[in-house]
């Protein structure tokens, strides 16, 4: 009876919360975005600045002719950065053998630079040739049997060779480097508006986020596609005026998933409908694996542009421009047709 008693009045305290949040969402004015200097700024919660802290500020890099959007939002907790390198292996077997000979016979003839030519080649040739021998010396009947098996190509007869004498090639294996990986960022936001305005820019945050996960159909047909639109993703300080100084930066990304949940801890809406909580999950990708020299240019400076991407919209613009200059000349080649073509009708 107790515990009913204690539940009623913990349900009775959250609904008279619950309503009286709701009662200030009707009674303030929605406010939506604010345009800055071209740029629609969308920004959560509305009085960000009074809380003195860094906050995340997700730029899209737009078009022309599309509107700017720049979203500001309180730094999340657990920021992950992931920095890293693929790598493989590689069998280098009697490559390395050779490889060693040969360092050792060019050690060989720098050795006897003191001599003529000649001598010297044929002291590093001696070198050379006691290093291949003092090998196969090494690995007896046995081992140079199984090798001469494996130069034949005959695999099963090196094998059981191998099995018999319990011996095996040494394959010399080493590391080998084959580039870096691309880095990915996850950032997840939750937001419970308070007024109107801020439920109202709740929505219109989500809905750009989710609208610039897709492409465009080029030209309005639907043959080609405009690759979605790239972000500029800047840990900047209270003041807006620079980036944060002792977190990583980030490279241009493409907002490669953007997953919005509604109510996600309780099924409650507004008076007006709207629902009460948002959470918004955001998975970014950089545009491109970085070098070393990408790296300290963006950690030193915040270069985020892609000199091939830049080359690439160069070799755009002069196509385009081609293309032009040719269909103005079509244009006036068949004018002039036409003009011959009613010459000749109506003769003087």
């Amino acid at each position: 009876m107790a515990r009913e008693i204690i539940k009623d009045f913990v349900d009775d305290k959250i609904d008279k919360f619950k309503g009286g949040l709701d009662n200030r969402v009707s009674q303030s004015s929605a406010v939506g975005s604010k345009k800055s200097g071209g740029v629609f700024m969308l920004k959560f919660p509305e009085n960000l600045e009074d809380f003195a802290r860094p906050y995340i500020r997700f730029r899209c890099k737009t078009r022309p002719g599309e509107s700017a959007v720049s979203i500001h939002l309180p730094c999340p907790s657990g920021i992950s950065f992931s920095d890293g390198a693929s790598y493989s292996t590689i069998d280098m077997g009697l490559i390395d053998t050779v490889a060693e000979a040969a360092a050792a016979t060019v050690s060989a003839f720098k050795n006897s630079s003191s001599k003529g030519n000649l001598e010297a080649a044929m002291d590093a040739a001696k070198v050379a040739k006691e290093r291949v021998v003092g090998e196969f010396k090494a690995v007896g009947t046995l081992g140079a049997s199984i090798l001469a098996a494996r130069k034949l190509g005959a695999d099963k007869v090196a094998a059981s060779l191998e099995l018999r004498g319990k011996v095996v090639q040494n394959p010399k294996t080493n590391t080998a480097f084959s580039g870096n990986t691309i880095r990915s960022f996850q950032f997840d936001f939750k937001m419970i508006g308070r007024t109107k305005s801020e439920v109202a820019t709740i929505d219109q945050i989500q809905n750009a986020f989710r609208n610039q996960v897709y492409a465009k159909r080029l030209g309005g047909g639907g043959l080609m596609l405009k690759y979605p639109n790239q972000w500029e993703i800047l840990f900047m300080e209270p003041s807006g005026s620079k980036e944060l100084e002792y977190v990583p930066k980030i490279y241009s990304c493409y907002l490669i998933s953007a997953a919005t949940v509604v109510n996600s801890t309780s099924n409650t809406y507004r008076k007006d409908y709207s629902p009460y909580e948002v959470d918004v999950s955001l998975q970014f990708q950089e545009t491109k694996v970085l070098t070393r020299d990408e790296i300290e240019a963006l950690e030193a400076n915040g270069d985020r542009e892609s000199a091939a991407e830049e080359a690439a919209g160069v070799l755009a613009d002069q196509f385009n421009g081609l293309q032009s200059a040719a269909l103005e000349e079509g244009r006036k080649q068949a004018g002039d047709l036409q003009q011959s073509i009613k010459d000749l009708n109506n003769p003087d």
